[in-house]
């Protein structure tokens, strides 16, 4: 079972990236070689993409750590840990491959996020690379360089996919910690 920060958060919003990727299609001018006027569509599925990532870390923590609440009337140190996560969230910017393993380690004690950041045909280095290009993107849309960046349609039509693929094994890592090392028998709710 995904984490609601999975299945309710960041498919949500990777759906404005697939729509954008969906209108690419339909205005394409079917002619072979780049369409012109359709570049800035290509760009706005970086940004959306690296949002919804950026987005979905920042929801992933803060479920996590309301699992880790106890259930009965003394929350010991809870109160403390949350507060904490929520000033570390409140810094939480640029979900690069570093800032997310320091996240994810600072709020949960989870070692090493981007060693399950693997899946058929990408291992933990390729995925943290394409994360890194991802960002790289990012940033030079965002902060506008010029020459704008090219993104390649090709690019830009797989880019939501890999941000799900990326969620789905960080989603996991999470949750395989949270039952083995906290003892959490359902860290998700239903």
């Amino acid at each position: 079972m995904s984490s609601n920060a999975f299945s309710i958060h960041l498919e949500e919003l990777l759906l404005d990236a697939d729509e954008l990727n969906d209108a690419h299609i339909a205005l394409r001018t079917h002619k072979p070689g780049r369409q012109y006027r359709l570049a800035a569509l290509n760009r706005a599925v970086v940004i959306m993409s690296v949002s919804a990532w950026e987005s979905y870390v920042e929801e992933l923590m803060t479920e996590s750590v309301r699992a880790l609440r106890p259930s009965g009337p003394s929350l010991g140190t809870w109160p403390a840990l949350n507060t904490y996560v929520l000033g570390l969230l409140g810094n939480f910017h640029t979900p690069n491959a570093a800032r997310v393993e320091r996240l994810v380690h600072s709020c949960l004690g989870l070692g090493d996020i981007q060693l399950s950041w693997a899946w058929q045909s990408c291992n933990s280095a390729q995925a943290v690379r394409r994360l890194a290009d991802a960002m790289t993107y990012r940033h030079e849309i965002a902060h506008g360089v010029n020459p704008r960046p090219i993104i390649h349609n090709r690019y830009a039509r797989r880019l939501p996919e890999f941000f799900r693929r990326l969620a789905f094994c960080t989603d996991n890592a999470v949750r395989d910690h949270l039952v083995g090392v906290h003892g959490l028998q359902f860290p998700w709710p239903p």
